[in-house]
């Protein structure tokens, strides 16, 4: 509700602009002087508070630093008939959002009411945002918001007592290796060590030497006797990250381990045991791999006693704003900077496709933080990709082989079509309607359809 409270000792003032504003939509209050206003600033829900510089019993800087400390979720705009800079200053200082001089026009108050209602409600989305974020399911630093996601830790929480071998696969920069971590965490071999291998990063010659350790002499280079991740691992957890793309030789000798847990060191007779889970993840589809001959049927068995699905970003859009909201958490105390966001920018980011993930979402939102010149981040501080994608083209489209359903179509170019003329109209509605060329009732109920589930 859009209620305004207007504290001004001239009963004129107050009639002509409660009056008007009641025209426009708004709830108006009305208080005489110091008094009545700490009552009816109590009492009533007023969410926008105009208050005179001077007033009959009370100084208005004093009334504004009392009420910003009780009332901070409340926005106050200081008016006064006696205009200077350090008045300004002070109020200012001092907590208020705007300052405007006597006399003051209407349609002045009204660009400055809805401005303030505007960023009201920024205030408001991340206030329920971060709630939300609180309210969710946050494991490590994973968010699960979405229905998908909750269902995968739900999975983990399951699979985590026990003592199979997991296969967790998915594209890049989804958190396979975080829902690893968890597994690991909720498990009884928590205290002990989680080993994470990358087996695409280490050379075919050295991943078994790598894994299984060496024997003084094996090979050129060593030196000495050497343990291998297994050995590392032992009691605990060993995460085998892009396992699909080990040769088919190599994977003949993880079979064993995966097996019996028994393997030898490169160079070595010793047949050596350890206890240890096995976690293997990949972005690569191995059941087509085995179906192509690529990888062992035996061993990718082996590994996926269980299997675990991450779906990408684009799967699950409505993780988005809570993970817009948790990693810019990061740098609010950092920078002392709210860093808000808006409708507008929220909805480009869920439109845009994420082909790097959670991943590629962190490092965007690092980047906007790094180029922000204000304290609001804006989609003109995010990466080329994400501006190109924002601005794609009706043409673009047109030369596309998919089809879009033409409701959706429509709907997506109508709801762009109202920010746009919101956004020229600096969020007034009224302005945005006639730039639309249809009425504030109309643009008013399009806006509730299209933006009151964004978040």
């Amino acid at each position: 509700m859009k209620n305004i409270l207007l504290v001004d000792d001239e009963s004129k003032i107050l009639k002509i602009f409660k009056s008007s504003l009641t025209k426009q939509g708004y709830t108006v209050y009305t208080a005489a002087n110091g008094q009545e206003a700490r009552k009816k600033i109590a009492d009533l829900p007023a969410n926008l508070v105009f208050l005179d510089m001077k007033l009959p019993d009370a100084c208005g800087l004093e009334l504004l630093q009392e009420f910003i400390g009780l009332y901070p979720n409340k926005i106050f705009i200081m008016m006064t008939a006696f205009g200077n800079i350090d008045n300004a200053v002070a109020a200012m200082k001092a907590g208020a959002f705007d300052y405007m001089v006597k006399p003051v026009r209407l349609n002045e108050m009204v660009v400055t009411i809805e401005k303030a209602f505007e960023w009201l409600g920024v205030k408001e989305e991340n206030k329920r945002l971060k709630e939300k974020l609180q309210q969710s399911e946050v494991n490590g630093e994973l968010v699960a918001n979405s229905s998908a996601m909750k269902d995968i830790l739900r999975l983990v929480e399951r699979v985590s007592s026990t003592e199979a071998n997991i296969l967790i696969h998915g594209e890049s920069g989804t958190g396979k290796t975080k829902i690893a971590q968890m597994i690991h965490m909720l498990s009884e071999r928590k205290q002990s060590p989680f080993i994470p291998v990358n087996c695409a990063a280490i050379p075919e010659q050295l991943l078994e030497s790598e894994l299984f350790g060496h024997e003084k002499g094996s090979f050129t280079g060593a030196v000495s006797s050497r343990k291998g991740k297994f050995e590392a691992a032992n009691g605990g957890t060993i995460f085998l990250d892009e396992i699909g793309e080990i040769s088919p030789a190599f994977q003949a000798k993880l079979l064993q381990v995966t097996q019996d847990k028994t393997f030898m060191r490169v160079g070595g007779d010793v047949l050596k045991k350890v206890d240890v889970r096995i976690i293997c993840a990949t972005n690569r589809d191995l059941k087509k791999l085995v179906e192509e001959g690529k990888f062992r049927e035996d061993l990718y068995y082996r590994l996926n006693i269980v299997d675990i699905y991450i779906p990408s970003l684009r799967e699950r859009q409505e993780d988005i704003p809570l993970l817009v909201e948790k990693f810019l958490d990061k740098y609010r105390s950092k920078h002392q900077k709210n860093y808000p966001t808006n409708r507008e920018l929220l909805n480009h980011l869920m439109n845009y496709q994420w082909p790097g993930n959670v991943r590629e979402l962190e490092n965007a939102i690092e980047r906007a933080v790094v180029l922000c010149h204000g304290d609001s981040i804006t989609i003109e501080d995010f990466p080329r990709e994400i501006l190109d994608s924002k601005n794609q083209s009706f043409t673009d489209l047109l030369d596309g082989e998919d089809y879009i359903p033409l409701p959706d179509l429509l709907d997506e170019m109508e709801k762009k079509y109202i920010l746009k003329a919101l956004d020229d109209s600096l969020g007034q509605p009224s302005k945005a309607a006639r730039k639309l060329g249809i009425s504030r009732q109309s643009l008013l109920y399009k806006m509730n359809k299209y933006f009151t589930e964004d978040l």
